[in-house]
């Protein structure tokens, strides 16, 4: 999306179109006499307001040769509607729609008459153009038409200025061109009239040479420059979460010489059991390793039908996900509900925990959080806001982060969520991401600073190499070979309660780890399917019901989100999954003239 924004905003003009000032490409003034003491002037305005937003193209005329009458205009590209108004300096004329604003190239063909211009005295005398002229005009053409003169004149410049142009005679038609015509300059015409002839129709110019359009270009050129962005910093992301791993293969990898987590981890961690059995080879402990990014550590996974030993099911739900967060909060719960140290039971009221027959074989450390669950009672129930086991369940996810940092699992640990899953949390990030970027680019290519397309290619690389910077965060996290021997285990496990059938249900309760396993379904992200196979086992309704209670961590997740935050006055709380797996004088006229 922010690659998009970026390809649009060039697309449109609004970033990277090039900074141009407001300036007349050309004028073309044609002089003609009207009635017997009056001129006409038609004035042929090509005006570029370049970046800035304009309503149209303005005329301030002094009242010198009497007020303009015959006001007349016209456009072929933009609104040319006439508001004329009385201002100190004159007659103002305005072009243009006023409740709009338009910006670069558009011409305007505004004709008027002076009615005292005073030609019956014999003298043509006029200002084509003030010298209180703002703008630049690269080319100013005048042409007299209906006049037979004699000793005809020009003046360009400041005030008094005599000279600078001449004013030719072709065709009985009196020509002079000005290039440019600069700001502060004004222009005078004039001469002796020996009659009034024929006047002449003189052709409008040509419109000025299309300015250069690099829109189109640079749009397109965004896309790949945003892609490549994006994709080296996602591929410098994924290098820097590469995974250590023991050299050797899946069965090396998976399980690797040394202690399973670091001495003094809190929890319920411990060392590697001495019961492995004795076909799966233990590597010495300078065992080599290599390093294996998160998108690969898949394919050294097997299907192993018992769960990790000496680590809980929230600890493989981290290691999996690589993050702390609700969800293993809950994989907290359900583990406990696994070994019988919490029992739950579905009730009209909610979500009912109870202390379990172990709760007693419990570590100081669980045993102390769970004490805080419960808060001196045996049980509690989920459904409705409870500002104590609020504070329990962030206390929960707390110390769940001291022991995976702690662990010694991580090369760089991963982060910690709060409410939202890791996916809902970069989703909403992106919606964000992409709002903030758009308002800030429609702002500042308002106010003109991202008119540079250099500044614009500079935006579309940075941008989206930071929104996928952003976006590619969860790949940072690098386990070390401990961890990643731990993660494959627990992948492998995942694998075969994803896959279960009803069989490996029967196989289970006859060896007395139904219940754990269920435990372990909900924490890895297998609820459905080991519930599936739970419906089609052997397992008698009297054992199921008692059995299957870990999965209502996950059938009644809505509960616990609905205890631990406070009621909103609008919405709804639905049940949240778990996830698993890798992932001048007596003349007149002048004036000036710009926009308005």
């Amino acid at each position: 999306m922010v690659i998009a924004a970026c390809s649009i905003l060039a697309l449109t003009g609004k970033i990277g179109d090039g900074a141009h000032d407001e300036q007349f490409d050309a004028k073309q003034v044609v002089v003609s006499p009207s009635g017997a003491n009056g001129v006409q002037i038609t004035e042929t305005v090509d005006e570029d307001f370049g970046n800035n937003h304009r309503h149209g193209y303005q005329r301030v005329i002094p009242n010198d040769f009497g007020v303009p009458t015959k006001i007349t205009a016209s456009s072929p590209n933009a609104s040319a509607e006439v508001s004329v108004s009385q201002v100190s300096a004159g007659t103002q004329i305005r072009l243009g729609d006023p409740d709009k604003t338009i910006d670069g190239r558009h011409r305007y063909i505004l004709t008027y008459t002076l009615p005292n211009a005073r030609i019956s005295s014999g003298t043509l005398a006029l200002d084509v153009i003030g010298n209180d002229e703002t703008l630049q005009t690269k080319r100013f053409d005048i042409a007299v038409t209906g006049f037979d003169l004699t000793s005809p004149l020009c003046n360009v410049g400041a005030g008094g200025t005599a000279g600078g142009c001449t004013l030719t005679e072709g065709g009985g038609v009196y020509r002079a061109t000005i290039r440019p015509l600069k700001p502060g300059d004004g222009v005078t015409i004039g001469g002796t009239i020996t009659k009034l002839i024929g006047v002449q129709d003189i052709a409008a110019p040509l419109p000025p040479a299309a300015r250069a359009d690099h829109r189109l270009l640079l749009g397109l050129l965004l896309v790949p420059l945003g892609l490549f962005a994006a994709a080296a910093v996602f591929l410098v992301q994924r290098r820097q979460g590469r995974n250590e791993v023991f050299a050797g293969g899946a069965a090396t990898a998976a399980f690797g010489s040394g202690p399973i987590a670091a001495a003094g981890v809190a929890g319920r961690v411990g060392t590697l059991p001495d019961d492995l059995p004795p076909e799966i080879p233990l590597p010495p402990p300078t065992s080599p390793t290599t390093f294996v990014p998160d998108d690969r550590m898949a394919a050294l996974a097997t299907t192993e039908f018992v769960p990790p030993r000496g680590i809980e099911p929230w600890q493989g739900a981290v290691l999996l996900k690589e993050r702390v967060d609700d969800d293993t909060v809950a994989s907290w719960f359900s583990g406990l509900a696994g070994i019988e140290a919490i029992t739950l039971k579905q009730a009209d009221s909610g979500l009912v925990i109870s202390s379990g027959p172990n709760r007693s074989a419990l570590d100081s450390a669980d045993g102390h959080l769970l004490d805080e669950v419960f808060n001196g009672s045996d049980t509690v129930t989920l459904g409705k806001y409870d500002s104590h086991f609020a504070t329990a369940w962030n206390g929960i996810r707390t110390q769940q982060r001291d022991v995976i940092r702690g662990s010694g699992w991580w090369r760089r640990p991963p982060s910690v969520g709060g409410a939202a899953s890791a996916v809902n949390v970069r989703r909403f990030g992106i919606v964000i991401l992409f709002i903030g970027f758009w308002t800030f680019s429609t702002v500042i290519a308002v106010l003109g600073h991202l008119t540079s397309p250099v500044l614009t290619v500079a935006l579309g690389i940075v941008a989206p190499a930071l929104a996928a910077f952003f976006v590619y965060h969860f790949l940072l996290p690098a386990r070390t070979a401990t961890g990643s021997a731990l993660a494959l285990r627990t992948e492998s496990f995942r694998r075969f309660l994803a896959a279960s059938e009803g069989q490996h249900v029967d196989w289970a309760w006859k060896h007395g780890l139904l219940r754990e396993y269920s435990g372990w379904a909900v924490a890895l992200g297998a609820a459905d399917a080991w519930s599936n196979a739970l419906h089609l086992s052997g397992v008698p309704p009297t054992d199921s019901a008692y059995i299957y209670s870990p999965l209502l961590i996950h059938s009644m997740r809505s509960d616990m989100s609905s205890t631990m935050h406070v009621p909103q006055s609008s919405g709804s709380g639905g049940s949240s999954g778990f996830s698993g797996g890798f992932s001048g004088g007596s003349v007149g006229g002048g004036g000036s003239s710009g926009s308005w």
